[in-house]
């Protein structure tokens, strides 16, 4: 592909030379292509300028990727159009059930929602999902806001967590120690 920007220049050099013969002026380039070169040894200088390899470069490789990418996909469609074609309507037999791709006209289309794209049943059963997720977790929400509010109404424990024992003892150790307060009260002596 290194070849597309050597081959402009040369054919616009040659293009140039034919048609013109006065000095011409490229990017601060003096040419004189109708004048013969002499082999004399006077003093003469090349005339700097910036680099072009970057631009010849990028467009050798936009080139080629062009032919790469657009030029199949082209085909691929141009052949898909004219050879394959749109899907005829034909009525649904009783006895089948058509898949989900089987609703699309084009043949790109079919094959994008066959292979690419996801079921819509499928979609749909995952949206389901993540709202069951979703409503299970404001129930968890509710019932924590629900155990926190209990929680602050009896002051009978300090956070709430599983304990692998039964709080029948301690409740009535708490309902003890409430009745013994409410008798006695805070001016009590052993």
């Amino acid at each position: 592909m290194v070849s597309w920007s050597a081959l402009g220049r040369t054919f616009g050099i040659t293009l140039l030379k034919n048609n013109s013969k006065s000095p011409f002026l490229v990017q601060n380039v003096k040419f004189n292509v109708g004048q013969n070169l002499k082999g004399d040894h006077e003093h003469r200088t090349m005339a700097m300028q910036p680099s072009r390899w970057q631009w010849h470069k990028f467009k050798d490789m936009f080139h080629y990727y062009f032919m790469i990418g657009i030029i199949p996909v082209a085909g691929i469609i141009f052949y898909t159009n004219v050879f394959i074609g749109p899907a005829q309507l034909t009525p649904i037999p009783d006895d089948y059930t058509p898949k989900h791709w089987e609703y699309h006209r084009h043949p790109i289309t079919r094959f994008i929602a066959r292979y690419i794209h996801n079921n819509p049943q499928q979609d749909y059963e995952k949206f389901m999902h993540y709202i069951d997720e979703e409503a299970q977790k404001a129930k968890l929400r509710g019932l924590e806001k629900d155990v926190l509010k209990k929680m602050s109404e009896r002051n009978d424990y300090q956070a709430y967590y599983y304990r692998p024992m039964v709080n029948k003892y301690l409740r009535i150790n708490k309902k003890t120690g409430d009745e013994l307060y409410d008798r006695l009260g805070d001016n009590h002596s052993d």
